[in-house]
């Protein structure tokens, strides 16, 4: 048995967050938001505290739930990558200091607010240049 529970968002409409973590908003039904960061020209200091912190923070503005948190540099001066594994599905991270540039990924289903965790990494790291693409992961249409 399947039961559903209403959610209230601040954008004057609702979306239904089912037993399966699944989001039905509007006339579709998908499995969570993924949403994609591509951020230049960043203030960052390339320490793995930093980054964990910075992740930290948005995990905890979005409502997601942390399970672990694992990162890992690539050696002296180059990149960390990582992920933070998250009850609702995850966040990761890729840094490349030569460039300037980190890539996000923030998948999170269910009762989270994934725009809050990427509004968040952005404050943080306040980009000079950033793209943003949002996908919603298994969108199917339905009939209400």
């Amino acid at each position: 048995m399947q039961h559903d529970l209403k959610i209230k968002e601040s954008k004057n409409f609702s979306k239904t967050i089912t037993s399966d973590h699944f989001i039905i908003e509007k006339k579709s039904m998908y499995a969570g938001k993924h949403i994609i960061l591509d951020l230049w020209n960043i203030t960052f200091d390339n320490k793995i505290s930093t980054l964990k912190n910075i992740m930290k923070e948005s995990i905890l503005v979005s409502k997601a739930t942390l399970l672990h948190i694992h990162l890992h540099r690539f050696g002296k001066d180059q990149g960390i990558s990582g992920v933070a594994v998250l009850a609702e599905s995850h966040i990761s991270v890729h840094t490349w200091p030569e460039r300037d540039y980190i890539a996000f990924d923030i998948f999170m289903c269910g009762d989270t607010l994934p725009d809050a965790a990427s509004e968040s990494i952005i404050n943080s790291l306040k980009p000079k240049r950033k793209l943003i693409n949002i996908l919603k992961r298994g969108e199917m249409k339905i009939e209400c």
